[in-house]
């Protein structure tokens, strides 16, 4: 078998009669040219559809779909190696042979003895190949690490402010606190536990902004490129990392401020 991009056009023959070779159809194809299984196509290798031959549809799949295919919009079609042979006017001729080893089998071992006697060709591992493939994608993934980390230490620095603002506005009260009798511990306890709090909602809120995203990206995303991809998620780790650095940026801040405001006279907390 294998893939082609062709120029195709749907024609009405629902009385043929021949026998006539079968194609298999991706569904993102199939959707874009209202095509679907059983109708009559030609296709052809060159754009002038001058050798072009008739196929019948005989199967339409949803193959596993890969990002770049997605953001290249082709066109794609499955035949059979002969027919294709034929179209192409390119006998015993591939670009690229997929061999399935046994379990067991060392991939390494067996692409070391195809290069030993191979003639103009390469030999890759599945692994070799991913990677080779996957670089554009390794550079993206590593970018929006660093703009994710940038956000979480933006972030990080906004919620010190707001948790160390709202407790600071707790003067008075621990001042007036202090004068009834109200231990030092208790007080530094219960400031902690306030920045705390704040960071728990700041970072609850932040999750659900997040999803809110995550689920726009991804309903105006698939529509338009017609595909079932994820193209944003909301990783568990993700959020179990923001989590834990927002509370303890929370609890840090607490016993900043409150060291800072049980160091202080409570009469002066007072304004007296």
């Amino acid at each position: 078998m294998g893939l082609v991009a062709a120029l195709l056009s749907l024609l009405a023959l629902p009385g043929l009669a021949e026998e006539l070779p079968t194609a298999a159809v991706p569904a993102r194809t199939a959707d874009r040219l209202g095509i679907r299984e059983g109708d009559v196509v030609e296709v052809a290798a060159d754009p002038g559809m001058r050798t072009a031959r008739r196929v019948r549809v005989g199967v339409v799949w949803s193959p596993k779909e890969h990002p770049a295919d997605v953001a290249r919009q082709e066109l794609r079609l499955v035949l059979r190696l002969p027919f294709l042979e034929t179209l192409t006017g390119r006998a015993d001729t591939v670009d690229r042979v997929v061999v399935r080893l046994r379990e067991g089998a060392q991939a390494r071992r067996v692409r070391e003895d195809l290069e030993a006697w191979s003639v103009g060709f390469d030999a890759y591992t599945a692994e070799e190949l991913a990677a080779h493939t996957s670089r554009a994608f390794v550079v993206v993934s590593r970018f929006h690490k660093a703009i994710a980390l940038v956000t979480l230490l933006a972030g990080g620095i906004f919620l010190v402010a707001v948790t160390g603002l709202r407790t600071s506005e707790m003067r008075r009260e621990i001042g007036a606190l202090r004068l009834v009798g109200i231990g030092r511990g208790t007080l530094f306890l219960a400031v902690v536990g306030i920045a705390t709090g704040v960071a728990l909602f700041g970072t609850l809120l932040g999750i659900g902004v997040g999803a809110v995203l995550v689920a726009a990206i991804n309903a105006y995303y698939q529509p338009l490129f017609q595909t079932s991809l994820v193209f944003a998620v909301l990783e568990p780790q993700t959020v179990g990392a923001a989590a834990a650095f927002s509370v303890l940026l929370g609890v840090l801040s607490g016993v900043a401020v409150a060291t800072r405001l049980l160091r202080q006279p409570p009469l002066e907390q007072v304004g007296r």
